[in-house]
Parts: C-alpha cells; sequence; structure tokens
C-alpha cells in the first residue's frame, strides 16, 4: 500500500506542530474513498481513500481564500493490490475515530454509504466507522465534544460553492505501477478538497471569488509527494497509537 502525506506525523494530525499549518489550529476533516470497477456480482474494494484537513474558526466570520493562499493537510492511501484492502480500510478508520473526537467538522459526500461498504469488507471490527456512522444518521444533533458532520450529498449539495470539479465519485481502476497509484493519490485528494471546501462553505467558514481551483490547489500542496519518482511502499500502522517524535 502506497502512503502520500505532507504531514509530519500523519498519525497524529491533531496533535504535534507539523507542515503545513506551523501550529495547532480548529481543523476541518474531509474524508473521500474511491472503489474499484468491478464486474456485476462482485463486491466492490477500496482502491484509494484520502482525509484532507483544513484549517477553519470553530466560530465567527468565514476566512477569505484562494487556491495561492489555502493551506492543506493531507494524507492519501492507495492499494498495490487488492488483498491490501484490508489495510486501507483500518487507516480509514484510525483518522475517522481521530476526526469524529478532535476535528471542528467532519465532512463526506454520501459518507453514510461508504462507511456501510467499510463495515461489511472489514474482517475486523472498525470503531470508529461504526461512531461516525451511528452519528451520521443524525447529523443534525451534534454530541457534545463532537465533530459537526456535514454530507455534501445531502445537506450541503445546494450550497452555490463554485468549484472546478465534482464531489461525487466515479469507479476507480487498480493502479499497475508507482506513476498511476500517484494519479489515484491526486484523484481522491482532489475530491476530498472539493468535499472541504463545500462543507466549510455550507458552514460558514470560508468564501471565495469565482471558481476555487481545486486540481491546481492539489498539485500546488502536492506536487513533490505526488511525484512518481517519489513514491514508497508504507507497512501500515496497526498499533492506533501516534509516533513518538525524535528528539535532536
Amino acid at each position: 500500500m502506497r502512503d502520500f502525506s505532507n504531514l509530519q506525523w500523519p498519525e497524529a494530525p491533531f496533535g504535534a506542530e507539523q507542515r503545513p499549518f506551523g501550529r495547532r489550529w480548529d481543523m476541518l476533516a474531509a474524508f473521500a474513498i474511491d472503489w474499484s470497477e468491478q464486474a456485476p456480482g462482485l463486491r466492490e474494494v477500496p482502491v484509494a481513500a484520502a482525509t484532507v484537513y483544513l484549517r477553519v474558526r470553530r466560530h465567527g466570520s468565514a476566512y477569505d481564500i484562494s487556491g495561492d493562499t489555502l493551506q492543506i493537510g493531507f494524507r492519501a492511501a492507495v492499494l498495490d493490490h487488492l488483498a491490501e484492502a484490508t489495510n486501507l480500510l483500518a487507516l480509514t478508520d484510525r483518522a475517522l475515530t481521530r476526526a469524529r473526537r478532535h476535528a471542528v467538522i467532519l465532512a463526506g459526500h454520501a459518507l453514510g454509504e461508504d462507511l456501510t461498504r467499510m463495515m461489511l469488507l472489514s474482517t475486523t471490527p472498525l470503531r470508529g466507522a461504526a461512531g461516525v456512522a451511528e452519528a451520521w444518521t443524525d447529523r443534525s444533533a451534534k454530541g457534545r465534544g463532537l465533530a459537526l458532520m456535514i454530507d455534501t450529498s445531502a445537506e450541503a449539495s445546494q450550497t452555490g460553492a463554485a468549484l472546478d470539479m465534482p464531489t461525487a465519485p466515479l469507479p476507480a481502476p487498480m493502479p499497475d505501477e508507482p506513476a498511476r497509484a500517484a494519479t489515484a493519490a491526486r484523484t481522491v485528494l482532489a475530491r476530498a478538497l472539493a468535499i472541504g471546501l463545500t462543507a466549510a462553505v455550507h458552514a460558514g467558514r470560508y468564501r471565495w471569488e469565482g471558481t476555487f481551483p481545486v486540481a491546481d490547489a492539489i498539485d500546488r500542496a502536492a506536487w513533490d509527494v505526488l511525484d512518481p519518482a517519489n513514491t514508497v511502499t508504507t507497512p501500515p500502522d496497526t498499533t492506533g497509537r501516534a509516533p513518538t517524535p525524535v528528539e535532536t
């Protein structure tokens, strides 16, 4: 499984100081999962999954943003083989667990359907997905200390947010070489960003002029990380614990 991130500690996105934010901020976490193309009667499997983190205000006026100024934190995982689907599900489950408790806003596009697929496919319990799925069914009732949850296919579908790409997914092919893995990561990251931006407008946290260049913003934030020459296969972290920084 290939892991792409611009976060210093991707298992602790709400904790220690890390690129690109420099210090702790209130965050919106947007999730996207791209599923495989399968023949009729075969179960879909997740090919790529991404979480995009955007700095937002917990309360108050909206930020004026642009494609040139928006700071984006991200992590994306792409399968090398179908057998790695369990690892991708576990990584996404940990991100959901953290976002539910520590993000100001948790956003997805028809995320309830993705969560149901995840729990059906996984051979082990996905507590993060289960917790978010339970809350997702009644998003208007925000629990104390939990993220505000926004579905861009439902309550945020008519925000008027002008983007250069849709938030809805398309079937994704399984990458068969590093360059295609980087392309799959770029695609799912762009969709996660589109979801996050739409949710931020719906919640009154962002505004911008004209059409927001989602694809360009991802290329600007991730050009070095998504260079096929720099792709690496990363063993999954199954401990669920944040890494300990090394003293220098």
